[in-house]
């Protein structure tokens, strides 16, 4: 395990860092400010943020998300959310090594899986995207499903309900394998899971009803938009472990649910099957843990899991930095600083969109909000900063002088 431990500590030290220059070049959209705003307000009892306008959990069933008030009360910034998500994805290859291990896979090739997990595009994207519910979905899946592959029921169950408790998808999901596993593995913990789900989603669906609410869901239909996209999806999250989770045959079935949310999503805001989008968080769970199941039928395929994942990460595609041709985005300091002082200053604020880097900074100020309205003005700057020597002249103090969100830009 030694050697998973200090992958996880790499891998959470590059994400932390590549994560706050991202914070800093003010390129955060706003879900991470509406996050943080909502854990403030949290602190008196109410979840509303002007991110959303509405009250958090009357957006999605994320009671799990109380867990992190305290922490938030002590120490109110986005780079605390930051560093708990790069903390979290990062975290769940320790109990997906320890799954393997009690599949019966060696110590060598457990390890090789958990650093595959760790180089998986997926698992960097969710790492460099927005914060979300969904952060907390692989650490929280693999040790539900290490716990329950010892039969422990009471830790199952916790795991249960906190998946349960992050959104509403995620509790279906919840339902689905606690049948799967009443059916074909243990009948207690599946029975177990089963009840949690349900009370959990009876207490939702009574409170969205009391408070004359729907949770914020895309609409869904049989017409496949992006054909490829959803190919690319599945390929993409297969490759970094060698194709290792088609060794474990038709139980790859179990896995169709969690597929099927983003294939016969209909057109919404972005496109759900890119790679690094917090909708792929289930996928790239179940993908994993059935890696390791499928290294334990085949354990060749541990040899050439690492050699896939860095192909895949650094050549075909990445959703961050981590690519070739890319860099750190440049910080307008003089920009962050102003964030910074409505941050800090208290008082009210109307943002407009095209300020969602300076929300995603300033919420925690409770008086800041984001205009929801379109705003005519708004511009779409460069993904991704491709000139390295803007970048490293900027480490020495000569910043381009024309910037888009981090990226330098013609005049």
């Amino acid at each position: 395990m030694r050697t998973t431990y200090v992958a996880v500590a790499v891998y959470a030290f590059a994400y932390v860092a590549l994560d706050l220059n991202k914070l800093y070049a003010l390129r955060y959209g706003a879900d991470l400010g509406t996050y943080l705003q909502t854990f403030v307000n949290l602190q008196h009892g109410s979840s509303w943020n002007f991110g959303e306008w509405k009250p958090h959990f009357a957006v999605h069933d994320s009671w799990a998300l109380v867990a992190l008030v305290p922490l938030i009360a002590l120490l109110p910034r986005a780079e605390t959310l930051i560093v708990v998500q790069v903390v979290a994805v990062a975290a769940a290859a320790i109990p997906l090594v320890l799954l393997a291990r009690e599949v019966g896979v060696s110590a060598r090739a457990a390890n090789l899986l958990g650093i595959a997990y760790l180089l998986s595009p997926a698992t960097q994207g969710l790492s460099y995207d927005n914060f979300s519910e969904n952060v907390f979905v692989p650490v929280l899946a693999l040790w539900g499903g290490l716990c329950a592959r010892k039969r422990l029921l009471w830790p199952t169950l916790a795991a249960g309900a906190l998946l349960a408790g992050l959104k509403e998808d995620e509790l279906l999901f919840v339902l689905w394998f606690g049948a799967a596993c009443a059916l074909w593995w243990d009948r207690r913990i599946g029975l177990g899971l089963v009840l949690t789900a349900g009370l959990i989603g009876a207490v939702f669906v009574a409170v969205e009803h009391l408070g004359r609410v729907h949770p914020n869901v895309p609409p869904y239909g049989l017409r496949v938009f992006n054909v490829g996209g959803k190919l690319s999806l599945v390929a993409l999250l297969l490759a970094p472990f060698a194709f290792a989770p088609l060794a474990i045959g038709r139980r790859l079935l179990l896995g169709v649910p969690l597929l099927a949310e983003i294939v016969f999503m209909q057109p919404w805001n972005y496109e759900p099957s890119r790679l690094g989008s917090h909708y792929v968080a289930p996928l790239l769970a179940g993908t994993a843990i059935a890696a390791a199941f499928g290294l334990g039928r085949v354990p060749g395929f541990a040899r050439a899991m690492v050699p896939c994942a860095l192909v895949v990460t650094l050549l075909i595609f990445n959703d961050t930095v981590l690519r070739p041709g890319r860099w750190p985005y440049i910080v307008d300091w003089n920009a962050y600083a102003r964030a910074v002082a409505l941050r800090d200053s208290g008082q009210g604020a109307l943002l407009p969109r095209r300020d969602e880097g300076v929300w995603a900074v300033s919420a925690a100020n409770p008086n800041v909000r984001l205009d929801p309205r379109p705003d005519p003005k708004f511009a779409r700057c460069p993904a991704y900063d491709t000139n390295a020597g803007a970048f490293f002249a900027s480490l020495r103090g000569y910043a381009p002088a024309h910037l888009c969100g981090g990226v330098p830009v013609g005049p």
